[in-house]
């Protein structure tokens, strides 16, 4: 039996598919593959993307923080753990109710975010798991 795919369904899955001629979905190996995959990453956040193109960017940009993390030593940089965390919010396009949700508390990233907290090692634990950062970063 022939299942029929509606316009919205094929318009999806080619936008995906256009992103992954563009930028195959495969582990970063070199700086040149890193520009590539930020400038795309850069073009796409932000915009009102469907579900496939949603689906390449968080894949993309999950493979650049591998590689970022397995190749970019942060020389001499020293950020805060409110840096660093406003860093992966701006990086990731995110809102502080959006970190709060993942954490399960606004109220403690804001309070966080401005230095009159620090966060629960459950909090942390949370943000480890959703943007697979060293724990290190938030102590």
């Amino acid at each position: 039996m022939a299942t029929r795919t509606t316009g919205k369904r094929r318009a999806t899955a080619d936008g995906y598919m256009d992103l992954v001629r563009r930028f195959p979905l495969k582990p970063i190996r070199n700086e040149a593959a890193h520009a590539e995959a930020v400038a795309i990453i850069s073009d796409l956040l932000g915009r009102d993307v469907d579900g496939g193109t949603s689906d390449y960017l968080d894949t993309l940009i999950l493979l650049v923080n591998k590689y970022e993390d397995e190749n970019h030593t942060p020389d001499g940089v020293d950020l805060s753990p409110q840096e660093a965390l406003r860093a992966i919010m701006n990086a990731n396009g995110m809102s502080q109710a959006e970190i709060g949700r993942i954490i399960g508390s606004e109220p403690a990233v804001s309070m966080f975010l401005s230095g009159e907290r620090d966060l629960s090692k459950a909090h942390i634990k949370a943000l480890v798991a959703r943007f697979r950062v060293n724990a290190s970063l938030f102590l």
